[in-house]
Parts: structure tokens; sequence; C-alpha cells
């Protein structure tokens, strides 16, 4: 009785790398198009956008922006970070005979077809509480061996992408970074919660069982990986993606009608990935700044995000009426012209908290220029 226990410790230590309990978290997002104004065909070059936080990309200041980012969501009650938990094998990498490769094939799909009703239901990250489903986390600096940073997007090669349409830098309002650590590393293990989930390995040793049994098993973490996608302009993050690959290697022997393939060596890779994909309570404009002519009208578009089913309230107001007013569904109108801008404040009151942002209106009369 004792080796049986024995033994399925050895298969729920074999089979239970998946590492973390997940929710997908569905963010709200409420967007108001109030009336839609007419996009610009105006590009602007990368480098006319200043962002929040200079970096240098030197591997401690990097460890460090990223730490404080994570840090700082996760103590304010108004951003969340939605979870999406994905696991997979790359039946490329593994390594056994023909016949207990399909073997692994068939039970890995079997148990990632089902894999999503083990999760339980984490309800965390609402707006409004400080329960944010990642913690603060500090990144072991001296465990870090490789790390990247672009400014916008780029490819393996570390090359910027531009988009062919407009020569654009594509996503030039991100940083992206990434770090890869020890896999021997006691802090990074820590990092990367390697804890099992009983439920998934029950599962795949259950499909498994019935027709081999398994024994002298090995899993050794192989990579341990950190990526963020943060908005340069905002200090905000985009998401945080924990990536971990283990290295499973097994003896497997088959029974029953399948007693005449006998025994067999196999290893394969398994990968565990969970992604934080933030999301921050507020309102914005979706342009800055806008030009009208003295009587014309136009409308402002704002994009608020909030919980479903929440009150709020959104009002607009204008700096000076006498020269552009605004309604309360943003549409704003020219009254005079100024060669001094007015400011319209959109403002979003939302579980006890304000939230603005700006725009500012120009009213220029191509009659006269001067105002």
């Amino acid at each position: 009785m004792a080796e049986k226990n024995k033994s399925k410790k050895i298969q729920f230590l074999l089979f239970g790398i998946c590492s973390f309990v997940a929710l997908i978290i569905c963010t709200a997002v409420l967007v108001i198009t109030v009336r839609t104004v007419e996009k610009s065909n105006t590009v602007i070059a990368e480098h006319e956008t200043q962002s929040k936080t200079e970096l240098k990309g030197e591997k401690a200041e990097l460890a460090g922006y990223i730490g404080r980012l994570i840090i700082k969501a996760v103590g304010d009650s108004f951003v969340k970070a939605d979870t999406y938990t994905d696991i997979s094998v790359d039946d490329s990498k593994i390594v056994a005979a023909d016949s207990a490769k399909s073997l692994l094939v068939y039970a890995k799909n079997k148990m990632l077809g089902t894999v999503d009703s083990y999760y339980r239901e984490d309800k965390t990250g609402a707006f409004g509480k400080a329960d944010n489903a990642l913690p603060a986390v500090i990144l072991p600096i001296s465990d870090i061996t490789e790390y990247t940073f672009s400014v916008g997007q780029a490819d393996e090669e570390g090359n910027p992408v531009y988009d062919s349409s407009t020569g654009e830098l594509v996503d030039a309002d991100y940083y992206y970074i990434s770090f890869t650590f020890n896999p021997d590393s006691e802090k990074a293990a820590e990092l990367f919660y390697t804890y099992e989930d009983e439920a998934v390995a029950d599962k795949l040793v259950s499909e498994i069982s019935s027709v081999c049994s398994v024994r002298k098993t090995s899993a050794e973490p192989s990579a341990f990986s950190l990526k963020a996608k943060v908005n340069r302009i905002t200090d905000e993050i985009d998401y945080i993606i924990f990536e971990k690959v283990y290295t499973v290697k097994a003896d497997v022997s088959f029974k029953d009608k399948l007693e005449i393939f006998g025994s067999d060596e196999i290893e394969f890779e398994y990968k565990a990935e969970k992604k934080f994909e933030y999301s921050y309570a507020g309102i914005s404009f979706a342009q800055t700044a806008v030009t009208i002519e003295p009587g014309s009208e136009t409308a402002l578009s704002v994009n608020a995000v909030i919980e479903d089913d929440s009150e709020y309230k959104v009002t607009f107001t204008s700096s000076d009426d006498s020269i552009v007013t605004v309604d309360e569904m943003g549409y704003v109108k020219g009254i005079g012209a100024s060669c001094v801008p007015v400011t319209v404040t959109v403002t979003l009151d939302y579980l006890g908290h304000r939230f603005t942002d700006e725009c500012t209106v120009t009213v220029n009369d191509n009659d006269n220029p001067n105002g």
C-alpha cells in the first residue's frame, strides 16, 4: 500500500506541474462614443512623444522599474489585474518511441481539453477594492540571466517593427521588457509559484494510468521568464506574463493489451503561462486637442473604464463658455474666435472617486486668423 501511495505521489510530481489557479475575469470597458470626430491623417513621429520615465535599458534599472509599477498597481484600488492561464505541451519536443509519443499526445490533448473546469473561481481585482490578483514582487536581479528591452514592438532579433502602411513604429507608446531567470534559483522558484494543482495532475494521471504505469520520474524547471508591456507615457502596465517551462523525464511501462510495447523512456517540455492584463478605472478623451470654426459644432469622444452595472456620472465643462460651449453629451460649439485655446474637462464620478481628463478646443476664424 505504501508503494502504491509512493507511486501516486511520483505521478503527481510528474504531471502536476500546472502552477496557476486562475479565473478569466472580464474587465468591463464602457466606451462612451458620443459623436465621433474624424480622424486626422497627420502622422506623428515617434520621437515627438515623450515617455513619463525615460529608460536606458539597463538590467537593474528595468527590473526596478517593473517592480515599482507592480507595487504601485497592487496598492491602487482602482487598478485590477484580470488573469488568464494557459498550459501546453509542444508535441514536437516529445522524445519517445512512436507508441509512447502517441499515448502522451492523446492523454495531453484530453487533459488540456477539460482542464479549465478544474480551476477554482477566484473573484479578485474588482475596482474599488485593494484586491488585485498579482501580489507585489521584487525581481531577483542577480538571477536574471538574459533580458530584452525595446520601445515599441521588436522582432525576434530585436529590430524595430514598423507599420507597412504608415511607416510608424508599432506600439511606439509602449515599452516591451522581458527577463529570463536562472531556473535553479530558489528566489525565482518562489516568484513563479512552483506548486502543483492536484486536479490537473489527477486528470492527466487518470488518462495515462489506464494504459501504462509511470516510474523514475523527474520534473526539472528549465526556463523561467517574465514579459511585460508598459505604457511609457503613463507608466502603467498593460500586461505581465509569467512563463515557466519544465523538462519532464520518466520511464513508462505499458500494460494489458499494450504490454507488447514494453517499457520506454520519455521526455517532453511542459509550459505553464499566466497572464495578468491590467485595467485602470478612469476616463479619457480620444483626442487631446481639436480646432473648430465659430458657429460650427463637433463632438468629443471619451472612453470610461468601469465595472459593469456600476453607478457613475459623466459631466463636461468648458473653461470659457463665451468662446466654447459643451453640452452633457460632449458636443462642443464654437461661439467666438480666439487665439487662446479653451479647455474642456470631462469628469467621471465613480465609487466615491473623481477622475478627469482635458481636451483643448481652439476656435479659429479662417477669415480672421488672429481672432
